[in-house]
């Protein structure tokens, strides 16, 4: 025997939901996971660039020393003000990008986490209908 009325409609009914939900989990994770990746991409050629304009302003300071007019020198060190104070917002950015990669990496587990409860509830659901339909058809061995 099967489970009867409601139990019988909703039994596959939440079981296949339970299921559809890890699964949507489960590509929030993958998704998750590829946005870290992208994060930490962004995270290191921030940091690349902030190191790259970090020796740009270096070398317009031993520039700057060896140029010989005085609007040469000027312009010169404007822009090495320039590349340092933008080494310094790049390298902030750096540290934004890596902090958003680590999220969407907690993010991914949690995602995960979700997604096998889901299916373990499927599971466990899947399993009580059965002893339910097995205990109608054998009442006698409870």
């Amino acid at each position: 025997m099967k489970p009867h009325g409601e139990e019988a409609r909703k039994a596959p009914t939440l079981a296949q939901a339970l299921e559809a939900r890890a699964d949507a989990r489960r590509q929030e994770a993958v998704a998750a996971r590829a946005q870290a990746k992208a994060y930490d991409a962004l995270a290191q050629a921030c940091q690349q660039r902030s190191q790259a304009l970090s020796v740009v302003s270096r070398m317009d300071a031993v520039l700057a020393d060896v140029t010989e007019t005085d609007e040469e020198r000027s312009r010169v060190r404007a822009d090495g003000q320039r590349a340092l104070d933008h080494s310094r917002l790049t390298e902030r950015e750096a540290s934004l990008h890596a902090t958003e990669a680590r999220r969407a990496d907690a993010e991914a587990s949690r995602a995960d986490a979700e997604a096998d409860v889901s299916s373990q509830k499927a599971g466990a659901f899947v399993s009580r209908m059965h002893d339910a339909a097995r205990s109608l058809e054998h009442p006698d061995k409870e």
